[in-house]
């Protein structure tokens, strides 16, 4: 099966500062609730995650494919617009002094992180849940422009990136994953959501490099 065509887009998923950077009121809030719960997941951003959707950005733009940027942030300055977790998570760290766990989406911590940062004519999308299918207009926006077929990076693999395949799965999209360019807060639940996903969205999973290859051999690029 061609998973790829001339309508392919990448996805990146909520690469954003406060996600990333430890002075953001989320990295502090949930630091002082549960110490260390995002060592591995920023560990694994740094090392892994970041240099291969590099990689993927300048592939796909070089061969003149869009890329569609996700970011979950607020757009009502007190939050309701939120998922009642996201809310939840705003509210209890508010009252435990760390404002602004979520920004709002003028804010600066919820850019894109500069390595990998939107440029011109690249798609950004906010969103304020799990997926954009849930919050946006994106369904929409994708088949008017003749999008079908979707590959995936970004955080957190069972989290927002799983829910937003999943759901571009029920709307007819193709789905890849590329397992090199997730994240997730441990390496079990990482895998696991990944292959819980194939089962659902087609059965494509690459890393980077063999998608590239695969790419190439199939459009001879």
């Amino acid at each position: 099966m061609d998973y790829l065509h001339s309508s392919s887009a990448l996805v990146i998923v909520d690469m954003q500062r406060y996600y990333l950077e430890d002075d953001s009121a989320y990295s502090r809030y949930f630091n002082f609730l549960y110490p260390g719960s995002l060592s591995y997941i920023r560990d694994r951003s740094q090392k892994v995650v970041i240099p291969n959707i590099q990689k993927l950005i300048d592939f796909w733009r070089n061969n003149n494919l869009p890329v569609i940027y996700l970011r979950l942030c607020g757009e009502k300055p007190d939050r309701s617009d939120l998922h009642r977790f996201f809310l939840n998570s705003y509210l209890e760290g508010k009252r435990n002094g760390y404002d602004g766990v979520y920004p709002l989406c003028h804010e600066e911590e919820a850019d894109v992180i500069p390595q990998i940062a939107p440029c011109k004519g690249d798609i950004v999308v906010n969103k304020t849940t799990f997926s954009p299918f849930s919050s946006t207009d994106i369904d929409i926006r994708l088949k008017s422009l003749g999008i079908s077929s979707l590959i995936f990076t970004g955080l957190a693999t069972s989290q927002c990136v799983e829910t937003t395949a999943r759901d571009a799965s029920d709307r007819g999209y193709d789905v890849i994953h590329i397992e090199d360019a997730q994240a997730d807060y441990d390496e079990m639940t990482h895998r696991a959501s990944l292959y819980s996903s194939r089962g659902v969205c087609g059965g494509a999973l690459f890393d980077t490099e063999s998608f590239i290859q695969y790419y190439k051999e199939l459009y001879h690029v």
